[in-house]
């Protein structure tokens, strides 16, 4: 075809579409029914109008054809906007212009489709897999597209190791970066020391990270990389500079910003900490969008803004100045021309244009020049190559300070294209302010550790030990190689084994003795092994030892040796081979291996000695038929010979060749070993016996493998020790022999298993044997046929470990167990009997505790001598029931007895809530102190009284079972002063009160009434003192021997009082008074040269001594029941005295109820001279100096200042 005719072609082609109208589509963003930030439709469409307009306008561009558009509002959503591009796909639209921000939906509809898409504004990194996408492109550049520019500076300045910090958004977009940066650094050479991730937006009042990234980076790194957000590189630059690490000059941070510059705020970089953050700066550089290098850019915002204003759009500007144009409608414009020229190209080619892969042929891999000024590159994938700016500090004068960021330099896009990186040109008269005025390194020229300047170690002198030492080492083997042969072969030659027959005693005697005529009746020397006690058991051995002999014995170094004679034709000649044999035996040692002591060469024999063991051989043993084997007996045996038989066929011997029940023996613990093993050579050069039958019967044992073999290897086989095993554990089972009651010879036995009959081999019977199965079907494995069929020695001792389940190792040990175990039963009982012991002294303890004070029982229980305290400030309450007498005579014993036990129980239970000690119930009497045993302060006035009112409260509501409809009248008498406190008695002990204080309280309730507290002076005084308590005055009251009385009614209690009153107690210690004694404490001695401690002790002996003379010799009357007599008189109209008799004239008498083996408590008031003879007399006669300890009388009468009671009584 001519030139001719291809022009004609062509030109019918491109006249196919010649002045045709082409439709294209603009998808944008304005309206939404959610807010969404961003949205560019109000403000770059028109930018669409005017690239339309100028394309239609140049006769250059597309030449006799003419574009218009259709616009689409998308909504900012996916769905809304796939159906957008559908629809401007059936209007005609045969390319589009958008969407915005996602678009990877509507570029595969595009795709489909096979029109071209071309997004001004599309972020998402999918669409450039030009595979899913091949028909979109946008002038857009993506975010990854950055990662050129930022390698271009690196390898400017040679930073080929960097470190990258990453903010791990939700979204992939620094990840993406990072990604990208990570693929191009491998690709450049380029090595990354540590990547290290943040929480991005980064917020200063969140946990910082970076201190922390800082920490564990800042050795291995002297280049950053930061792709995060503004906040975080700022904190970051922050700490570095706090640490001094910017002010070396060695570091160096290079940060990314996506937005344009802007030279009309160069600060906007640094809005937080702009003081020190913009004196870090030094050691910063931004890589920004380069900012529009086009003169007319600004005509170009204008026009935009007027064509917003102009159909199709008409969009009102509420403003009266230009609308702030992004630099998205720049790239909306270089969108349209970029379609414009891609679209000319193919129809001056006669091309489709519908065909979208054709028209993006034309655009991928290009260069072409933007609205902004500069040339941009579209690379393979169709994402435009950004042009970046690096921004570094300069100096600036402003309000904020002398710096800012100004631009440096700026990255022009390479002739090849994607293939290659952007160079990074400095712009001219610029220059970066280094810290030290050079670059930094990334690296230190001695590396990040110095370890570059370390110098050479020369290793000359560490080769030369070495190979000098590996020569020693070689030597020393060598050396220590012959030295152990030389010492083996000093060893043989040596013969340590060899014994003089001189040193054994009785060797003639015992060589020829026959062992018949040595032997005594064994069954009546052997025993059962559970006859035998762990006291008899050395007399019993000893027996065995001096008078049955198994076999011709020796002694030797005072041991008794078994000796066995090899007789040898001719001189013995000890073979080298021969020592070895004596010397491996000499070497052998286990428990279950019959010891080897030596070896006596003599001229035509050797004689061989070994450890005798005193029980004789196991054949002896199972002959016996007095001798009960149970199953602990037999597993004991069979567990004993199985450790032998591991411990040869491990040794050197490797083997027993010579297993019999013969040869193996018991000793003196029961325990059983093995015997006549190894020394293979002098066995096989001894003259051996001439008698068949004995020849026979050392063949019942033998494997029937070897007794086919013509010559049998020396030493046997492991195997026919296994099988002679399993002959030997038929005997101990069934005590009848190796092949049981059998009528053959033992040569007829030999010859049928070593040629049995029909293939029937010739075994023992099992038939008769009553054992487990496990047992006998090991038995069975052992004598197998073949060798390879017998088991080893481990898995026999695995088969019939549950033979020992329970036990110990062997027979004496199992004994010893079981003595240990009666030991543990018998401490475990008496550690029974002791906690049972304990027990009862526990509740021993506590009954004591309930007769007497805690400080004093403690004191009587560890033997130490209670002594007489005074106390002298302390509360007595005394309390009766006013018609008791009545009330008794009324009801029965029983009916009396109950009624007290329930009231009493009341009182019990009330008093345990306060500080007080109960001393004694007297019949209806009641008698409480406080302030002893254990001093508290004043506090045992309000304690009584507290208590008092509560006893008071209790009476009140108080049931008698067998008059319900009667109430009982309690009558209450307090009084406060000292007393003296003791134990008095040895067979009953009894804690005692004497004093005044005892007198005088019993007087304030005798002379009270019925449910009414009498308060004595001093109480009241201490009452007061305390506060909280409503006291009413009585009066003037005559009490015999005290006079007119001035006393008080207690009616009421604050308790609020009383709790604070605690609370501060809780808190404080109690204040004591200061002639109160304090024990531990030394005390102030008085005149007499006495202690107080002794004054108290003399004060109470001497009112012992007194107590007793009086109450011996005066007649002391108890009214009897039912009559008052003239010793009684009427308190008050309501109410009897009951309670007490006191001696005197006017005493008052107990009530009805007195009874003489009721206590009587002896009121003294006025001592006369008969009674102070009396007392001395009575003093000097007692035989104990007056210990009233020593016999305490039936009454003890206290003149003056004292309360007796019988010693078994008062507590």
């Amino acid at each position: 075809m001519d030139y001719s005719i291809l022009v004609f072609l062509l030109l019918v082609a491109r006249g196919t579409w010649a002045g045709q109208n082409f439709t294209v589509g603009y998808l944008m963003s304005d309206m939404s029914s959610q807010y969404v930030q961003g949205k560019q439709g109000r403000v770059i469409s028109g930018a669409m109008t005017y690239a339309i307009s100028q394309i239609n306008a140049d006769p250059h561009l597309l030449a006799g054809h003419s574009l218009r558009f259709m616009t689409a509002d998308t909504e900012a959503s996916t769905l809304v906007g796939t159906s957008r591009v559908i629809e401007q796909w059936r209007a005609g639209a045969i390319a589009f212009f958008g969407p915005e921000d996602s678009c990877d939906t509507e570029a595969r509809v595009a795709a489909a489709l096979n029109l071209p898409m071309i997004s001004y504004k599309c972020a998402d990194h999918r669409v450039s897999d030009k595979k899913l996408y091949p028909t979109f492109a946008r002038t857009f550049p993506p975010a990854n597209q950055v990662t050129k520019s930022i390698l271009a500076l690196l390898l400017h300045f040679s930073w080929r190791k960097i470190t990258l910090v990453v903010g791990d958004a939700q979204s992939s977009k620094w990840r993406s970066i990072a990604e990208k940066l990570t693929q191009l650094a491998e690709l450049f050479n380029v090595t990354i020391n540590g990547q290290f991730e943040y929480k991005v937006p980064h917020v200063p009042t969140d946990p910082n990270p970076f201190p922390r990234i800082v920490e564990e980076s800042y050795i291995d790194s002297r280049i950053y990389v930061f792709l995060g957000d503004h906040n975080g590189m700022v904190t970051m630059m922050t700490i570095l500079d706090e640490r001094g690490l910017l002010a070396t000059g060695e570091y160096l941070v290079i940060y990314t910003q996506f937005t344009t510059y802007n030279n009309e705020d160069p600060l906007k970089y640094f809005k937080r900490e702009l003081p020190l953050i913009l004196h870090a700066a030094q050691s910063l550089l931004i890589v920004v969008s380069s900012p529009p290098s086009n003169p007319d850019y600004a005509d170009f915002h204008l026009m935009v803004n007027g064509y917003n204003e102009l159909p199709p759009f008409s969009y009102p500007n509420p403003f009266d100045r230009p609308k702030q144009i992004s630099v998205y409608a720049a790239y909306l414009y270089d969108s349209v021309f970029l379609y414009a020229r891609a679209l000319d190209e193919i129809l001056q080619e006669g091309g489709d244009p519908r065909n979208g892969s054709g028209i993006l042929a034309k655009i991928l891999g290009r260069s072409y020049q933007s609205i902004q000024g500069f040339l941009s590159y579209m690379d393979d994938n169709g994402d435009t190559q950004g042009n970046y700016t690096v921004l570094a500090r300069a100096p600036s004068v402003s309000q904020f300070g002398n710096y800012t960021m100004l631009p440096v330099g700026h990255f022009q896009i390479g002739p090849s294209g994607s293939s290659s990186l952007p160079s990074f040109v400095m712009l001219q008269d610029k220059s970066i302010d280094w810290v030290r005025g050079v670059p930094p390194r990334d690296e230190p020229p001695c590396g990040y550790r110095g370890e570059k300047c370390i110098i050479p170690r020369s290793y000359t002198l560490e080769i030369a030990c070495g190979v000098f030492g590996g020569i020693l080492l070689v030597g020393a083997i060598v050396i220590l190689v012959v030295y152990r042969n030389w010492r083996y072969e000093q060893e043989i030659a040596g013969l340590l084994w060899k014994v003089p027959a001189d040193d054994i005693m009785g060797l003639q005697r015992n060589l020829h003795t026959s062992r018949v005529s040595l032997q005594i009746n064994f069954h009546k020397l052997l025993f059962s092994a559970y006859v035998i006690t762990i006291g008899s058991q050395g007399s019993y051995d000893s027996r065995v030892s001096l008078q049955q002999v198994f076999t011709p014995t020796g002694q030797y170094k005072g041991q008794v040796v078994a000796l066995k004679k090899f007789v040898k034709r001719g001189n013995v000649d000890i073979t080298r081979n021969m020592k070895k044999e004596m010397k491996l035996m000499k070497d052998l040692r286990h428990d279950n291996v019959n010891t080897f002591v030596g070896a006596c060469v003599a001229p035509s024999c050797v004689i061989v000695l070994t450890e005798y063991c005193s029980k004789g051989s196991l054949q002896d043993i199972l002959e016996n038929d007095d001798v009960r084997l149970d199953s602990m007996f037999i597993a004991s045996l069979v567990h004993d010979l199985i450790k032998s038989l591991l411990f040869l066929h491990d040794s050197e011997l490797h083997t027993h060749g010579n297993l019999k029940s013969s040869n193996c023996v018991v000793n003196s613990r029961w325990s059983l070993q093995v015997a006549d093993f190894g020394l293979f050579e002098l066995r096989h050069t001894s003259l051996e016996d001439d008698n068949v039958h004995a020849y026979y019967r050392n063949k019942l044992w033998t494997a029937p493998e070897l007794l086919r073999d013509p010559s049998p290897p020396l030493r046997g086989t492991q195997k026919g020790d296994v099988y002679a095993f399993g002959i030997i554990l038929y005997e101990i089972l069934g005590r009848a022999g190796p092949y049981g009651n059998t009528n053959m010879s033992p040569a007829e036995i030999v010859h049928r298993v070593k040629e049995p009959k029909a293939d029937q081999l010739f075994r023992p019977d099992i038939s008769i044997l009553d054992y487990q199965n496990y047992i006998l079907s090991t038995m069975t494995d052992c004598w197998a046929e073949t060798s390879w069929a017998r088991p080893d020695f481990r898995t026999i001792r695995t088969r019939l470990k549950p033979m020992r389940e329970g036990m110990k190792t062997n027979i004496f040990d199992n004994m010893m167990a079981m003595m240990e175990k009666y030991q543990g039963h018998l401490e475990d009982l008496v550690a029974d009997r002791t906690d049972q012991l304990m027990e009862e002294k526990k509740k021993t303890e506590g009954l004591l505790h309930r007769m007497l004070p805690k400080s004093v029982a403690d004191q009587l229980i560890t033997g130490e001598p209670v002594i007489p305290e005074t106390f002298h400030s302390t509360t007595i309450y005394f309390s009766d029931i006013c018609g008791f007498t009545s009330l008794s005579a009324e009801s029965n014993p029983m009916q009396v007895v109950d009624m007290l036990n329930d009231l009493y129980t009341t009182f019990d239970s009330i008093i345990h809530h306060y500080d007080v000690y109960k001393v004694e119930t007297i019949g209806d009497a009641y008698m409480v102190v406080s302030g002893l045993p254990l001093r508290n302060g004043d506090n045992h006035a309000g304690e009584i009284a507290s208590m008092s009112l509560h006893l008071l409260s209790a009476i009140k509501s108080f049931k008698i079972k067998h008059r319900p409809d009667e109430t009982l009248k309690l009558r209450i008498g307090i009084h406060t002063g000292s007393c003296v406190a003791g134990v008095v008695g040895l067979t009953m002990p009894r804690y005692c009160l004497f004093g005044d204080t005892v007198n005088t309280a019993s007087r304030m309730e005798s002379n009270g009434q019925a449910l009414r507290i009498h308060v004595s002076q001093s109480c009241t005084t201490l009452l007061e003192k305390l506060g909280g308590y409503v006291l009413e005055p009585r009066g003037l009251v005559s009490m015999k021997g005290k006079g007119d009385v001035y006393t008080y009614w207690l009616n009421d209690e604050d308790k609020s009082v009383r709790t604070l009153r605690y609370q501060q107690s809780a808190t404080e210690s109690p204040k004591e008074d200061l002639n109160d004694e304090v024990p531990g404490a030394k005390q102030p001695t008085p005149r007499g040269g006495k202690s107080p401690a002794e004054e108290t002790e003399s004060t109470f002996f001497q009112l012992m001594r007194e107590g007793e003379a009086l109450s011996r010799n005066r007649s002391l009357s108890r009214a009897p029941s039912g009559s008052s007599g003239s010793r009684r008189r009427s308190m008050n109209k309501d109410c009897n005295s009951n309670g007490f008799v006191v001696n005197g004239e006017e005493g008052v008498a107990m009530g009805d109820l007195a009874d003489p083996s009721l206590p009587t408590i002896v009121v003294e008031t006025e001592p006369s001279e008969t009674d102070r003879l009396l007392t001395e007399q009575l003093g000097k006669a007692t035989p104990d100096g007056g210990n009233p300890a020593s016999g305490v009388a039936s009454d003890i009468s206290i003149p003056n200042t004292s309360v007796s009671c019988p010693s078994d009584v008062i507590a």
